[in-house]
């Protein structure tokens, strides 16, 4: 009983401190104002990461410290929300919701070619498919992914 409570404890410690963290940074990234700084601090890369493993909590810091960071892009012209369809991502996805400006969004294009309705497309990663049980259920899933996606390309 008394392990739990101090794992329990830990958890909630590294969370108060990743959060002062994060406080820090963005307090820095608010007073930054050249891209090449940016870059030299690798906050795009940064950005790109957080969009992929769905780390919304640092995005949203992020965004608030300096919004032209929801455009960071890859090598590949891939920004955030890109990579948060690619990896199934849905709760960096719905920043889109939150953004006034939407306009470029649906008709950017990557090196190769792909939308976010291409990406949406492409079968999800094999991680997230190894979590549905069978086949019909993941099958099902990634229907309802491209529906919203797809809704969200054409409204």
């Amino acid at each position: 009983m008394i392990s739990d409570i101090k794992k329990i404890y830990e958890i909630k410690m590294n969370h108060y401190l990743a959060g002062e963290i994060l406080k820090c940074l963005s307090g820095k990234i608010e007073k930054i104002s050249s891209e090449s700084e940016l870059h030299q601090w690798s906050v795009h890369d940064a950005m790109l990461q957080a969009a992929m493993y769905g780390i919304i909590e640092f995005i949203n810091s992020m965004r608030e410290a300096n919004p032209d960071l929801l455009w960071a892009m890859d090598k590949n012209k891939r920004g955030i929300f890109a990579h948060a369809i690619l990896n199934r991502q849905d709760k960096v996805f719905k920043l889109i919701y939150e953004i006034e400006s939407q306009k470029g969004l649906t008709t950017s294009m990557d090196i190769f070619g792909n939308n976010l309705l291409h990406l949406a497309a492409e079968l999800g990663p094999s991680s997230y498919r190894g979590r549905r049980s069978n086949a019909a259920l993941q099958m099902q899933r990634e229907l309802q992914w491209f529906k919203v996606i797809t809704f969200i390309y054409y409204s």
